[in-house]
């Protein structure tokens, strides 16, 4: 299992992906999150603060590859940052109905 993770800077485009990927259930759960504040390197020993939206949401490890190519071709330019955490431990019994809700391997 695995807490699927995504920031940009346009909120619509993080409802949009939420509500597509669980229709097609390859996420059991969304969490949207309010604008935080994000920060880089400017290259130059700065750094520059920018707002961004947050999404998370459970699925199988298994899943990243697959949700990651469907989003990059559904979304192109507009892709958002995407990454994942591994879960190390969860209850077996909601283990068992986050697998059985999402699309087999």
């Amino acid at each position: 299992m695995m807490v699927l993770q995504m920031v940009s800077t346009n909120e619509a485009l993080l409802e949009e992906i939420a509500e597509y990927l669980l229709a097609e259930k390859l996420l059991y759960n969304v969490m949207l999150r309010e604008v935080f504040d994000y920060r880089t390197g400017d290259g130059n020993g700065g750094i520059v603060t920018t707002q961004r939206y947050g999404l998370k949401g459970i699925s199988k490890s298994l899943l990243f590859g697959r949700i990651n190519e469907l989003l990059r071709k559904k979304y192109k330019d507009k892709m958002p940052l995407l990454y994942s955490e591994p879960i190390i431990l969860i209850d077996p019994e909601q283990t068992d109905v986050i697998a059985e809700s999402l699309v087999k391997i």
